[in-house]
């Protein structure tokens, strides 16, 4: 397929879904009709899968297409649903402040917290343990925990970031991706036992553990992201 122009660096999964809705819209695809794979849609707007893989997430939030396991993905219909998600925070721009700021956070947690947060900790610990045997998941749990510790580590403006970035990702897409990861029975346990690990070196005031576990959670959740 060709009429796809190299993108900017500047938001690339919108430009790229722009692009490829257009394609469908002006009838270069019809319903039914299968999009090029991600390797060559790689190819064609020259970027990595991360872009190629956001875009057709967005176009299949907007309806226009159908992902099918292991057979591509499809032309679903020719009229855009609603984009005005589109404009919202590029996930990728999330997990990078994300992992800036939270391993700090999980360090001056360690060293500062009260004994009230200490209580809120192990009971959200406690929750995390309970959902692990039901196999479940909970977003909320998963907010209270990175909240408690940015109330822990003593410094608002902490509470302040986290609580907007928080905000950014109550997005559709965001919540795409959680779906495909840590809320797949795949990666679940593994979330799990990540956020034990930094809660225990929290409440040991191992600030340099916290630190470094932080990290590795950051990573492997770009990790999950890119899969």
């Amino acid at each position: 397929m060709q009429g796809f122009s190299p993108v900017s660096n500047n938001k690339l999964y919108i430009q790229i879904y722009k692009q490829i809705r257009d394609a469908i819209m002006k009838g270069k695809f019809s319903v039914g009709d299968k999009l090029p794979s991600e390797k060559e849609l790689c190819q064609m707007f020259s970027v990595s899968r991360v872009p190629v893989r956001e875009a057709l997430s967005a176009l299949e939030l907007s309806g226009l297409v159908e992902s099918v396991q292991g057979a591509g993905v499809y032309v679903k219909q020719i009229n855009v649903v609603n984009n005005d998600w589109v404009h919202e925070v590029d996930p990728q721009e999330i997990i990078r402040v994300r992992q800036i700021l939270e391993p700090e956070v999980a360090r001056e947690a360690a060293k500062n917290i009260s004994d009230l947060e200490r209580t809120r900790l192990t009971e959200i610990l406690d929750r995390f343990h309970h959902e692990a045997e039901q196999e479940v998941y909970t977003e909320k749990t998963d907010e209270n925990f990175h909240l408690c510790l940015a109330r822990a580590s003593g410094n608002q403006l902490f509470v302040v970031l986290y609580e907007m970035i928080w905000k950014a990702m109550e997005q559709k897409m965001w919540h795409m991706i959680q779906e495909r990861t840590i809320e797949s029975e795949f990666y679940r346990q593994g979330n799990y036992d990540e956020h034990v690990q930094i809660g225990k070196a929290v409440l040991d005031g191992d600030a340099e553990a916290a630190y470094e576990m932080m990290k590795q959670h950051m990573l492997q959740l770009e990790i999950r992201y890119w899969k």
